[in-house]
């Protein structure tokens, strides 16, 4: 769950079943008199064909081609205020606008978020204590209480500031959305102490432009925060005596560039003669802020990359890029992620509320240099 942003799966917010969901206790069926000023209004924004009850749910077939985008988000304002809301679906080629009430939200229980976040600071700093130890055992000058509080401190905030950048996102659409839950997780030499981070969306994005930017969001400020975190690690690693028992992990590209930088620049430590430089646990913060950066980018599911390929793709690509994602993690040794992918693949993607609307140009362009980031972050270097 490192990163991952979660679409809750609450009724009537899956748009291929909302005819069952809508007289599935749901709802009561529209009356006539409600119908007749949904249909006024849909009226006001979109040219229709054909407005009628289907199942209970006011349904309009619009005319094509229309302007849709900017339409709908001003209907959706004005449903808003009326506690309804909309989905706009091509539908065997036709396309299709339904109006549903509001689906109810249960309150967040804010006790959870900070018991989670205090278990995972507990965890993360009994894996930073440990490492820090193990350093400390073969002649490495570093204190374990001070390597603990580091390594807290570096995870936490790559985690935090990659949800946060989320939240901030989905505040910013008007997308209701949970405070960032923190997953605690086994400490070394079982796992790293934590599993990442990941926010609850109760509502969908109004389209795929918003869509789009809450996937892009944490992924980005998660890159940023992860290479801040590298470059500091890097120039506080920590000299030590080689030892058989030590593991090797392979490095991102765009980690092997900042140690060959520093260490050009005079910046990062030479190890003395009979030494050898070991990661810093702030070190070992960055690569897997890194490696979770990559991971969420992947285009499958409803990992951060899936939300990106889903509003530009839409959903017939799902298959294809979630195999595609699949074989890449198996091919360089991350099986363990593998599995975790192919569990989130069998989840159907919402998508947005205005699931027609193409995204913009600037957003495609960003596209290819998440592109960059995935391959500078995605640990293909041994």
């Amino acid at each position: 769950m490192m990163g991952k942003t979660e679409i809750s799966r609450d009724r009537c917010f899956y748009p291929d079943t909302f005819e069952v969901n809508a007289v599935d206790g749901y709802g009561e069926s529209i009356s006539q008199p409600g119908f007749e000023t949904l249909s006024s209004l849909v009226q006001e924004h979109f040219q229709v064909d054909e407005a009628l009850i289907e199942y209970g749910v006011a349904t309009f077939y619009l005319k094509q081609p229309q302007e849709t985008k900017q339409p709908f988000i001003r209907l959706l304002d004005r449903l808003d205020e009326m506690g309804m809301v909309a989905f706009l679906r091509r539908i065997n080629g036709k396309l299709v606008l339904k109006v549903f009430p509001k689906p109810p939200h249960k309150p967040s229980n804010t006790l959870i978020n900070w018991l989670l976040l205090l278990a995972t600071v507990a965890t993360t700093f009994i894996t930073g204590f440990i490492m820090a130890s193990n350093l400390a055992s073969i002649g490495g000058s570093i204190d374990p209480i001070i390597g603990g509080i580091s390594f807290t401190m570096a995870i936490m905030a790559i985690f935090g500031m990659h949800e946060m950048g989320h939240k901030l996102t989905a505040n910013k659409n008007r997308i209701e959305a949970t405070a960032p839950y923190f997953i605690p997780g086994p400490p070394l030499p079982i796992w790293i102490g934590t599993f990442g981070a990941v926010i609850i969306q109760k509502s969908l994005p109004r389209n795929r432009d918003a869509l789009f930017d809450i996937g892009v969001s944490g992924p980005i400020i998660g890159f940023a925060a992860a290479t801040i975190v590298s470059i500091i690690g890097s120039i506080i690693s920590v000299p030590a005596l080689p030892t058989e028992e030590a593991a090797y992990l392979p490095a991102p590209p765009i980690i092997v560039l900042i140690t060959s930088a520093l260490h050009n620049l005079g910046v990062a430590p030479s190890p003395p003669p009979g030494y050898v430089l070991y990661m810093h646990p702030i070190e070992l913060a960055g690569w897997v802020g890194m490696l979770v950066t990559a991971i969420n980018l992947l285009p499958a599911a409803t990992l951060d990359g899936g939300h990106i390929a889903r509003a530009m793709f839409g959903d017939r690509a799902r298959s294809i890029l979630a195999a595609i994602s699949l074989l890449l993690l198996a091919i360089t040794g991350f099986w363990l992620m593998a599995f975790f992918v192919l569990f989130l693949s069998f989840q159907k993607h919402p998508g947005a509320l205005d699931d027609v609307s193409e995204i913009s140009k600037g957003r495609k362009i960003m596209a290819l240099m998440l592109c960059v980031v995935f391959i500078l972050s995605f640990p293909f270097l041994s």
